[in-house]
């Protein structure tokens, strides 16, 4: 074969076509950019072909594996997965026919390149081995098929993509393609294989099954196999029962921290709780695999598990081994994840994370069942929804809400003199339904009494207010930075998911402490501004709050959702009507800031503000504005880009005082604002107020406010 290879002369070989890459270039790929999904193109000759089957869903799935000369020295080539209708599916006859794909997405499943063909722009275009030309002729005179759902906008391979087909099928002997006997008995066999596929909750004693499920835990001994705990969150009668052990110990001083287990971290069993995991032992080139390549956390479907009741305590376990009797053991165990076209995602994953879902919101409604047992509430709550109190709890009801009444009233007047003698921003509108008091920015930590018997300073108070303020600043500098990325949740493929930073804050983490990054996959708004009081006269009145994405959704009255703004790819219509809106919040502010910074750049070039670049060596200040990504993975859904995080790190440790300099003119506003409170990481243990290393640091944040 290296003859071979050798007696064609390197001149005779003609370019690959404009827009195609080889196999081996895609296979060579490195993981950023598999993770960008780019769309490629690629010629080959097909090697394999597995039939077409049904789903689960409308669609249906078939696989297409080809070989190019850039793998004439390998026995395998790459797939090409397809999840199309079956009226558009391809269509092969025989070994070595020829495989024209246009616009075809690179992803890494089961730890190998494929490819996956998209419903709306990947064509494939296919000529049979034998109407392959030996020359060149005019293309019209070609019998391509062509198939996929986008037929109107098919385009037909060219002259030059002919010429290359030519030359490459007069050297298709290289490849080592099989037989057409053995072409057809493979796709044979793929046609006949019956589904294994079962949910956790039907496996039984003495069958063999394919099965799909999160890793929970995984524990390795050489000798005796990869012991992996997999759940689909279904329960089965015959699994082990992993109970929830709930140990009182560890918190904070304040009690805003949940009291954890003080157990070693790979001791502590993570759930699902009760009979819904099930252990499984690996083998071979199984356990290989999982030890290199998957993640706990991460979904995977294996295949041929066999399926039978351990030695101790009679639960059913499992077991994956590797074909002993074939040369080259193939690897049963494949990582499903989620792709960034939910129409391609595989709908046995999708049902597992809904379940996964629900399981998470029952056991959480459960366990504050028996926190409210504990704190003796349970009694009174039900007394409380039955109604059947005395005559007295029912005044002391109505006294309730006409103080309530009253102190809407008494609000409602202040608001009304403060619009006439402020001259407030007739634009702003609350939307907030909440019960709120005037906001002094004075406003210090409260004293809180403790089981001692002394008064301690809180760190924060969860309060809502409403103020009358002017913008001051705002940060990042640049405007196109207030919308910011971030990744998929697992929950985005489910069609109610809504966003539950709660529910999906575990699997970010994972995802980010497992080296993929954050993918810009969607954005998000958020940004901070400084204010000062209304009616302020020390500049050192002024509080930066915190805008996140659902509190800028009302502010800043769009209908469009966040998207890129930066550079020439970025949404230039948004863009301006978002600069518009913000003038009517504040002024001339950004003219006044973008004409101070061309100044000081003027006078020292090395000033100008980079967004992109790494943050500058920075000087902690006593009232810094804190910001809610400056935690741990407790309070934050890390789901904010490395740059969203570091321009927040500069609100963060700023100065508190903001640009002293800068005077806009523009209209005080009535604002919503909310303060609460973030764990942050702290070395000095005598400050470590929100436990081991953690402490609690106050933040303001605005909500409840619309620009109209």
């Amino acid at each position: 074969m290296a003859s071979t290879q050798d007696s064609s002369p390197a001149s005779s070989e003609p370019p690959l076509p404009p827009g195609f890459k080889t196999i081996e270039a895609i296979q060579n790929l490195s993981s950023d950019e598999i993770r960008a999904n780019p769309q490629v193109s690629v010629i080959g000759f097909l090697q394999d072909f597995r039939e077409p089957f049904q789903t689960g869903g409308r669609d249906h799935k078939c696989t297409i594996r080809l070989k190019d000369r850039s793998t004439w020295s390998s026995t395998s080539g790459m797939d090409i997965v397809v999840f199309w209708p079956l009226k558009h599916m391809p269509k092969v006859s025989k070994s070595g026919d020829v495989v024209l794909v246009r616009g075809a997405k690179v992803q890494m499943y089961g730890g190998a390149v494929q490819l996956l063909a998209n419903k709306n722009f990947t064509q494939f275009h296919i000529l049979a081995a034998s109407n392959v030309p030996r020359e060149m002729k005019s293309t019209a005179s070609i019998a391509w098929n062509t198939y996929g759902p986008p037929q109107g906008n098919s385009v037909a391979p060219n002259s030059i993509e002919l010429a290359y087909i030519i030359w490459a099928n007069s050297l298709k002997m290289d490849l080592d393609l099989p037989s057409d006997h053995e072409f057809q008995e493979k796709v044979s066999r793929s046609s006949n294989v019956k589904d294994k596929f079962s949910l956790l909750q039907d496996v039984q004693s003495g069958r063999f099954y394919n099965i799909l499920g999160k890793v929970i835990k995984v524990y390795d001994n050489p000798r005796q196999g990869m012991s992996v705990y997999l759940s689909d969150y279904t329960q089965n009668d015959n699994f082990y029962n992993f109970e929830w052990n709930k140990i009182s110990d560890g918190g904070d001083e304040y009690g805003y921290k949940k009291k954890k287990p003080q157990r070693e971290p790979d001791k502590v069993w993570p759930g699902p709780y009760g009979k819904m995991t099930i252990q499984l032992t690996l083998y071979d080139a199984q356990a290989e695999y999982v030890r290199e390549q998957v993640k706990i956390g991460q979904w995977v479907l294996m295949k041929n598990v066999q399926i039978k009741f351990g030695n101790m305590g009679g639960c059913l376990e499992g077991v994956l081994r590797g074909d002993r009797d074939k040369a080259e053991e193939s690897v049963k165990v494949e990582i499903v994840e989620q792709s960034e076209d939910q129409d391609q995602v595989d709908p046995r994953l999708k049902e597992g994370v809904r379940r996964k879902r629900e399981h998470e919101k029952k056991f959480k409604s459960q366990m504050q069942a028996i926190k409210d047992d504990e704190a003796g509430l349970g009694d009174k709550r039900k007394r409380d929804d039955d109604g059947d109190g005395d005559g007295e709890k029912k005044n002391n009801k109505q006294r309730r809400k006409e103080k309530r009444a009253a102190a809407h009233s008494k609000v409602a007047e202040a608001e009304a003199k403060a619009r006439k003698m402020l001259d407030l921003n007739e634009n702003s509108e609350l939307y907030s339904n909440t019960t709120l008091y005037f906001l002094t920015f004075d406003v210090e930590p409260r004293k809180i009494f403790l089981d001692d018997g002394r008064d301690h300073i809180s760190p924060f108070t969860n309060c809502k207010y409403r103020a009358n303020v002017r913008v001051v600043d705002y940060f990042p500098h640049r405007i196109e930075d207030f919308a910011v990325g971030y990744r998929f949740s697992e929950y985005e493929m489910l069609s109610d998911y809504s966003g539950d930073e709660d529910t999906d804050r575990e699997e970010d983490l994972r995802t980010f402490l497992s080296g993929k990054g954050f993918a810009k996959n969607t954005w998000e708004w958020r940004f901070a501004l400084q204010v000062e009081d209304a009616t302020a006269k020390d500049p050192k009145d002024r509080l930066w709050l915190v805008v996140d994405n659902a509190a800028a959704q009302g502010l800043l009255n769009l209908e469009e959702d966040a998207t890129s703004l930066r550079g020439d790819k970025g949404d230039k219509n948004l863009l301006e009507k978002l600069k518009r809106q913000l003038d009517i919040l504040w002024g001339d502010l950004e003219e006044q800031k973008s004409a101070k910074q061309q100044m000081e750049n003027t006078m020292d070039p090395s000033s100008t503000f980079d967004s992109t670049a790494s943050s500058p060596p920075r000087s902690h200040k006593a009232g810094d504005q804190p910001d809610a990504d400056d935690s741990d993975d407790e309070n934050t859904s890390m789901r904010r880009t490395v740059l969203e995080t570091e321009l927040q790190d500069r609100v963060l440790n700023g100065t508190p005082e903001g640009d002293s300099k800068l005077a806009p003119r523009n209209k005080p506003f009535t604002c919503c604002i909310k303060q609460y409170g973030v764990m942050v990481k702290e070395k000095n243990p005598s400050k470590a107020n929100a436990g081991n290393g953690k402490r609690w640091k106050r933040i303001f944040g605005i909500f409840g406010t619309s620009i109209s």
